[in-house]
């Protein structure tokens, strides 16, 4: 199973903005999108999660290109949205980086990335 690492910063409420990110990515046909948990503050009841971050898995690598897409689709739209926001996106040593509301820079930057994690699967 491939997982990607999705890590977003920029808005003045993180925690809302990250389970909308993740609500749009579990409309994908991806096996799971988990918020990692983080250390829970003195006198909390039970662990939190790590505001900003979460854990995406894909299925099997045939479809790896095409979740990988979509997913990078989901969060480019996010992004663009709003030029505070920034999003990275990591599977294995490949990362993509993608900030403000540049719709052009961002479709090079996803072809690339792309391309370099089909080269690694090929």
């Amino acid at each position: 199973m491939t997982t990607l690492n999705i890590r977003i910063d920029g808005d003045d409420d993180l925690d809302t903005e990250t389970r909308r990110l993740r609500k749009a990515l579990l409309e994908l046909d991806v096996e799971g999108v988990r918020l990692p948990a983080a250390d829970a503050p003195d006198g909390a009841r039970g662990a939190g999660t790590e505001l900003g971050s979460m854990i995406v898995s894909l299925g099997g690598s045939a479809v790896l290109t095409a979740l990988v897409t979509g997913v990078s689709q989901v969060v480019r739209t996010w992004v663009t949205r709003y030029e505070k926001r920034s999003v990275v996106i990591e599977i294995g040593k490949h990362k993509l980086t993608l900030s403000g509301g540049n719709p052009e820079e961002h479709e090079a930057k996803v072809k690339a990335f792309l391309k370099a994690v089909e080269r690694k699967d090929g």
